[in-house]
């Protein structure tokens, strides 16, 4: 019998400090070790297809805040960095907005980078009024979807900070006669989006309902259906695209002739 409670008594010992050691581990504080994990966890899960999962990374990367920004210069600055990890970086600097405004200049060096051009333009957007240089410098670049991507960057940097209509307008209207459709559509699409400046607006968007491109042209009738008044002078050119070969560009143009209050709707 007292072997028997020996053994009872050794096993409650061993049972006792094991659960010792699981409540320990789950709520003492956090080690250097376990904040360097987090880190990589959320580098690692926040561009997860699981919805889940991205949210949880992203939670955490705000948690972290202004801790986590290191991280993800030096992720950046890294030429040897996977390219997935880059991403993530540049999602985080996105989650992060204008507290991650110490690395626009390491985010706006991936704008020139093909796989990473895309993210960098968003994360840009979000960055605050000082990520509006590198976007209007990205303007002059060989690579059109550079182009495209920082003029849609800069378009939404226009609400989201407040810039100026009479600087944001200027470099809209100059896409408007880039050689790039894409770039000429992102062009009219944030030109309708801003609606200022009509009278000098207008008449271009009016131009852009012939161009070549059927994506362009669509474009543009969507964005003369937000001027207003200042559309008037664009009634009779609606009225053509009505009847554009394109059935596209015949439906937007129908569509803002009803904005317009020029057209019975069907």
């Amino acid at each position: 019998m007292r072997r028997i409670a020996a053994a009872l008594l050794v096993l409650g010992f061993v049972a006792g400090a094991g659960w010792w050691y699981y409540r320990s581990s789950r709520f003492e504080p956090a080690s250097q070790a376990d904040a360097v994990s987090n880190e990589v966890n959320w580098l690692d899960h926040i561009s997860s297809h699981n919805p889940s999962v991205a949210e949880e990374a992203r939670r955490q990367l705000k948690i972290q805040h202004s801790s986590a920004l290191p991280a993800i210069r030096e992720t950046l600055r890294n030429p040897t960095a996977a390219e997935e990890h880059k991403k993530a970086a540049l999602k985080g600097c996105a989650v992060l907005g204008m507290d991650a405004a110490g690395a626009i200049d390491e985010v706006a060096a991936h704008l020139g980078v093909p796989a990473l051009t895309v993210d960098a333009a968003v994360a840009l957007s979000f960055m605050g009024e000082e990520a509006f240089v590198p976007l209007r410098n990205a303007l002059s670049s060989e690579d059109p979807i550079v182009r495209r991507e920082a003029l849609r960057s800069i378009g939404k940097l226009h609400a989201r900070v407040s810039l100026p209509s009479g600087v944001v307008v200027p470099l809209l209207l100059d896409g408007l006669a880039d050689a790039d459709g894409g770039v000429r559509m992102v062009s009219a699409i944030y030109l309708g989006i801003i609606h200022d400046e009509g009278e000098v607006v207008v008449p271009e968007l009016i131009e852009m309902l012939e161009d070549e491109s059927p994506d362009v042209r669509t474009a543009a009738a969507a964005a003369l259906g937000s001027f207003g008044t200042d559309a008037e002078v664009a009634v009779p050119a609606l009225q053509k695209a009505k009847t554009d070969r394109d059935e596209n560009v015949a439906r937007q143009a129908g569509v803002s002739l009803v904005k317009l209050n020029r057209t019975p709707p069907p």
